[in-house]
């Protein structure tokens, strides 16, 4: 009987290490899955938003690291920053530009902003989600919608690096000047994440239009 026992308690214990070994196993492979879908879903938004930028955006634009090779005078371009970030200055050849004040750390400014979900084409109406933009506000209203009645439609004053905006929209807008008509295109990590808020669904890429009314 001794012996049984002492079988049945080895063989207990075996089929327990046998069953740890298989779960950690496993683990790591449903880590690895939950990975490999937010990979996806983040290349599937870089690529749409950077075919939207070359082909479909008006104009057509083209990487900045390009601009050196571009036979054009001022060709339209976007800055990117890690394929997460891509920003288009559309004020940005206008005449007098660099004289005006520029935006840095510590820069208090004004803004008007209108925010979309991407779809991977032009921004639309329905699409939209957020905006201080009395004329964007009126189309709604154009339209037979009903805006947020929490919307301020007055512009937007903000300090970079205080944490009033996006650390994403920040790092675009560092660098822009007074006046300044800027688009910035989000992929969902940069934006709202994994989170639903409002109107917007978990892993959505956002364009944000910015005009900097005034830099104080």
């Amino acid at each position: 009987m001794c012996d049984i026992y002492m079988y049945m308690k080895r063989y207990r214990n075996i089929l327990f290490m046998m069953v740890m070994l298989v779960t950690m196993l496993g683990m790591p492979s449903i880590f690895v899955g939950c990975s490999n879908d937010n990979d996806t879903v983040l290349n599937q938004q870089q690529k749409s938003i950077e075919n939207y930028l070359k082909s479909s955006h008006n104009p057509r634009l083209i990487d900045e690291a390009e601009v050196s090779e571009s036979m054009d005078d001022n060709p339209p371009f976007y800055t990117r920053w890690d394929m997460n970030i891509y920003r288009y200055i559309a004020t940005y050849y206008n005449e007098g530009r660099d004289a005006l004040p520029k935006i840095s750390n510590g820069t208090t400014f004004d803004i008007t902003y209108t925010a979309y979900i991407f779809t991977g084409n032009a921004p639309t109406i329905s699409t939209m989600f957020a905006t201080n933009d009395i004329d964007r506000y009126n189309e709604l209203v154009a339209q037979g919608l009903t805006p947020s009645d929490y919307w301020d439609l007055e512009p937007k004053r903000v300090t970079l690096g205080d944490g009033d905006l996006f650390d994403s929209l920040e790092t675009a807008l560092k660098g822009c000047y007074e006046g300044d008509e800027v688009e910035i295109y989000l992929t969902y990590p940069e934006a709202y994440g994994k989170d639903y808020i409002g109107k917007v669904p978990s892993k959505s890429p956002q364009v944000w239009f910015i005009k900097i009314v005034d830099v104080l």
